[in-house]
């Protein structure tokens, strides 16, 4: 089945009873019916305003119901939803809306002086609206024709989600909603098969009691926008976080309050304040309707899913192993009564590894070491540069596979090792070392809550690896070194941790490499090299 994620809700908002909460942020409710008459509103005012298929819609927002809203707008209308990273100065916004060539920019009023600059110096740039509580926006979503606008969509309509990466200018991944929604399909949480419309919509009819999510990250990032997506595409409710910080004993004031079924994540960096919330305050919350808290782009220690699962035993807890380019690689499910180990994944369905030097697909019983890829659905490039388009997603011998550059081992009994991303190795001494396979060795270490690896310049070894760690009671850097040879080679063992009170992060709570590799550089009085 091609899907398209306009017809999907359209199809979802005329199967659900209209008066269940589609979106909830603190007090402020919206319905479904509500839901569904503000973004079609919303979609018609985009038209009218000329703008073309598959013209570049841009949100630059918090985690506000108004995000969600464009975008799922944007889908009915057939024109493409870009993400802006609201952290981003003047020029990198410019830079991304330039990249895309955007016709029309979404922004929460906060940053309006940061975007004024824009609607001079960038032609394509046709309209602004400012999202706030009586302004433009929502006069949009509240005045005109709230019924659906029956035209005929495409799989190809999609979306851009632009990703920073380690290095480099931001690069915006296209994908289709055919695409996009057959990946979320794939989710090994979902029990019910669906393969076309009628299957969607029997199943939206027949959930009296759908899922109720809670995005923890930011929308901005892909997982925080598609987790909401999914939930709602299935008749549910997003739940977003009041405040701009992230608090755990918000989090499960809200999910206790909301009567919460899913969290979603980004590793420990989320997970270990949640865990230690749950430990301070026993009984606290009745957090009975939770079932699963997912995890995207950033693993998660033992330790602290060991405090989850034994203060919420019914609770699944899933490491989704995925990337901006391609998703569903593998999944780490821990239970009260089994667990995958941290750093390994249950295999997707589609996902093979590659040999680095020689191309060759490994079988899909073959223990070994190559590039993580899976065959499709995937994105279909990076828009604007079809070179690394081409390096990412290629073809060999009669199948094209997306390859975004993480390493990996098969063992023996079929499970994946994550080895870590090709661009974060560190070659010391002519041997390789992955800075996320330290990490997660670092993290394991009594009185190490977080860590982060990067490799400096060194006379001898060409590059020494360094880690960086927020500690608590209990540390102890010689028993560190001893309990991380239990897991690593002498070789990848940090040659010097340097302790600091936070570590740097981006609002998804993936490191900040750059940041981090200016700190150390700084701490080894290296900043002039």
């Amino acid at each position: 089945m091609d899907w398209n994620f306009g017809d999907l809700l359209d199809a979802t908002a005329a199967n659900v009873p209209g008066d269940r909460p589609a979106l909830i942020h603190g007090a402020r409710v919206i319905s479904w019916a509500e839901f569904d008459a503000r973004t079609n509103r919303v979609a018609r005012a985009m038209l009218a305003a000329g703008l073309p298929t598959g013209a570049r819609i841009a949100i630059m927002a918090r985690n506000i119901p108004e995000f969600i809203e464009i975008a799922c707008a944007a889908f009915k209308a057939r024109l493409c939803h870009v993400n802006i990273n609201y952290r981003y100065t003047t020029a990198e916004i410019e830079y991304v809306l330039a990249d895309c060539q955007a016709q029309a920019l979404f922004y929460q009023s906060e940053f309006a002086a940061l975007v004024a600059p824009l609607f001079e110096g960038l032609h394509d740039l046709r309209l602004g609206v400012p999202i706030d509580q009586d302004g433009a926006y929502e006069a949009m979503a509240r005045e005109g024709d709230g019924r659906p606008l029956n035209i005929v969509r495409s799989p190809e309509d999609g979306y851009l989600l632009y990703t920073g990466g380690t290095t480099g200018k931001p690069k915006g991944v296209m994908w289709r909603s055919g695409d996009a929604r057959t990946s979320q399909l794939e989710a090994p949480t979902i029990k019910t098969v669906v393969r076309d419309m009628a299957d969607h919509v029997a199943m939206v009819a027949g959930a009296a009691a759908p899922g109720r999510v809670i995005p923890a990250c930011p929308l901005m990032h892909g997982a925080g926008l598609n987790s909401s997506m999914a939930e709602l595409v299935g008749g549910g409710t997003a739940i977003l976080l009041p405040n701009i910080r992230f608090d755990a004993e918000e989090l499960w004031d809200e999910a206790a309050r909301t009567r919460a079924t899913r969290i979603l994540i980004v590793g420990d960096v989320f997970a270990r304040p949640m865990a230690q919330a749950l430990q301070k305050f026993p009984g606290r919350w009745d957090l009975a309707a939770m079932r699963v808290i997912s995890s995207a782009g950033l693993m998660w220690s033992h330790e602290v899913k060991q405090i989850l699962v034994a203060a919420l035993p019914q609770v699944t807890l899933v490491d989704i192993l995925g990337a901006s380019e391609a998703s569903g690689f593998g999944y780490a499910i821990t239970t009260a009564t089994n667990e995958t180990p941290t750093g390994y994944f249950e295999p997707g369905q589609h996902t093979v590894l590659i040999e680095a030097e020689t191309d060759r697909v490994l079988e899909a019983d073959q223990p070994g070491e190559g590039w993580l890829a899976r065959r499709p659905p995937f994105a279909l490039g990076y828009h604007g540069d079809p070179a690394k388009t081409a390096a990412t997603y290629r073809r060999i011998g009669d199948e094209t596979f997306a390859i975004p550059g993480d390493m990996a081992v098969r063992e023996a009994d079929g499970r994946l090792r994550l080895i870590g991303r090709g661009n974060m190795v560190i070659n010391t001494g002519g041997e390789k070392v992955f800075a996320e396979e330290v990490e997660e060795a670092m993290k394991r270490v009594p009185g190490i809550e977080d860590a982060i690896i990067v490799g400096v310049p060194d006379p001898v070894w060409g590059k020494k690896v360094i880690g960086l760690a927020r500690t608590s009671d209990g540390y102890d850097e010689r028993a560190a070194h001893t309990a991380m040879l239990q897991d690593l080679a002498a070789y990848k063992l940090p040659k010097q941790i340097i302790i600091l009170d936070d570590l740097p992060r981006h609002a998804s709570g993936k490191s900040d490499y750059r940041r981090a590799l200016e700190i150390a550089l700084e701490e080894l009085g290296l900043a002039a090299a």
